[in-house]
């Protein structure tokens, strides 16, 4: 394949979202449509049965262990894995439901970005954006006036000539986010973007995608809280298929009900119960003044978590513990116990190593308790 032109059908072209409509504008989106999905996938290990919806113009973000079914919910959601049971539908008109019906990825109106851009390597950027909206039946001189348009939008204002191998791998993701947009998708699904980024350019997508998909209804894949803050308003826990946590991105990363959850915030978890106005468990004795924590151990035996961050756990004062081993980190140590971990200077975690007894504590304005599960 050398031109477009010589890939696209002879008969009438349809856009993505439904049969016998006009093309699509490149220079401009379509409304947001709403998302609603139930996804049941059967794995080798396990059954990914996750539901999800997303108003007009939202973004969630997915998070979860690797391995536990988020890539599966969209390669689903993009038609590209059949459904073993469920439904999946824009705006109320259905495009999956197990058994029987089933709509082509190119007909949903859904864009899937994955880590690799996957640009046409013997286009121009400027041909590999208005690649889709000339397969849907738009003029080419509209189709590539409207690329560099979108290729200045993602920052590589007349870069429309260039090919993919004269492009850094952050440019190439900057192309893939232009192609995917100028096709005026319903919804756009992102399947960890910046994953093989450096963290400088990983910084710069992140926020160029954060603007360039406002008000565009979209599912993020992604293993870094930065990404699910930045660019989601609803964040979403998956663990072995299931969603075992949801909500505000912030109220999810700040109060982690699982130790996934948890790990994925950055704090530390211990599981323990309610007992006497504080929390104890793992050998320790813990309380806090968070006005929700405090009401959570009004009742004695209530199975309860307590979270914290590492560089709030303090070595040489309260509760014995163990070390197991240490971790370099970019500002210290983290030391890890059978009590948490704690993140200390390298001088405090001088001559400690696995096996040796150490006293920790953590300050109760530091510290909240959230229902164990």
């Amino acid at each position: 394949m050398t031109d477009p032109d010589a890939t696209r059908p002879r008969r009438d072209r349809r856009d993505a979202a439904g049969a016998g409509a006009a093309p699509p504008d490149p220079g401009t989106r379509r409304p947001a449509a709403a998302l609603t999905a139930h996804v049941v996938v059967r794995r080798r290990d396990f059954t990914v049965d996750i539901a999800l919806e997303a108003a007009p113009g939202e973004t969630i973000a997915v998070m979860g262990r690797s391995g536990a079914g988020k890539s599966t919910l969209l390669t689903a959601l993009a038609g590209l894995t059949p459904l073993d049971g469920g439904e999946i539908a824009l705006d109320g008109r259905v495009l999956d439901r197990a058994p029987r019906v089933r709509t082509a990825p190119m007909r949903r109106g859904i864009v899937l970005l994955g880590q690799d851009a996957r640009l046409f390597p013997h286009l121009t950027a400027r041909e590999n954006v208005a690649f889709g909206p000339r397969a849907a039946g738009v003029a080419a001189s509209v189709a590539r006036s409207a690329a560099d348009d979108w290729l200045a939008r993602v920052g590589l204002p007349g870069a429309g000539e260039r090919r993919p191998a004269q492009l850094s791998g952050g440019e190439q993701q900057r192309v893939a986010v232009a192609r995917a947009l100028a096709a005026a998708p319903r919804v756009v699904l992102l399947d960890e973007p910046l994953v093989a980024l450096d963290a400088v350019t990983a910084s710069e997508i992140r926020a160029m995608l954060s603007e360039c998909l406002a008000g565009v209804t979209s599912v993020a894949v992604t293993h870094d809280a930065v990404d699910a803050a930045a660019l989601a308003a609803r964040l979403v826990i998956v663990e072995r298929g299931r969603v075992t946590q949801e909500g505000p991105v912030r109220e999810v990363l700040s109060a982690p009900t699982t130790e996934v959850a948890a790990k994925i915030a950055g704090f530390e978890r211990l599981v323990g119960v309610a007992r006497a106005g504080g929390w104890e468990g793992a050998g320790m004795r813990l309380e806090s003044t968070d006005a929700a924590s405090r009401a959570l151990v009004g009742s004695d035996g209530v199975a309860l978590a307590a979270v914290f961050r590492a560089s709030d756990l303090r070595l040489g004062e309260g509760f014995p513990a163990i070390v197991s081993h240490l971790e370099p980190t970019p500002s210290g140590v983290r030391v890890v116990t059978n009590r948490g971990a704690a993140e200390v200077a390298p001088g405090v975690a001088a001559g400690l190593g696995p096996g040796d007894a150490v006293r920790v504590s953590v300050a109760p304005d530091r510290v909240r308790f959230v229902a164990a599960s």
